[in-house]
């Protein structure tokens, strides 16, 4: 598995952050106000410029009113949708 910010992974990951931010009516200042991030922080996340580890990610959607479970279980289904067919 490629650990690089540039795999299809990680842009449907991104993908899913910021449809969940914008489904939440937030801005990147308010996430970054939230999180008390920088919202330059916010935007190379969302740009691939720099990853999120797992206690990032909870934090960050638990600050948009997400569950960690309810998020990862729907980027499951959209990393499901994207991969090829398993042999």
């Amino acid at each position: 598995m490629q650990k690089n910010l540039h795999t299809q992974d990680q842009l449907l990951l991104r993908e899913l952050l910021i449809e969940y931010r914008n489904a939440a009516g937030i801005t990147q200042a308010t996430l970054a106000a939230r999180l008390q991030w920088e919202q330059t922080h916010i935007s190379r996340v969302e740009r691939g410029v720099r990853r999120l580890d797992v206690l990032e990610l909870r934090h960050w959607v638990s600050a948009m009113g997400v569950a960690l479970p309810d998020f990862i279980e729907k980027l499951e289904q959209r990393l499901e949708a994207h991969s090829p067919p398993r042999l």
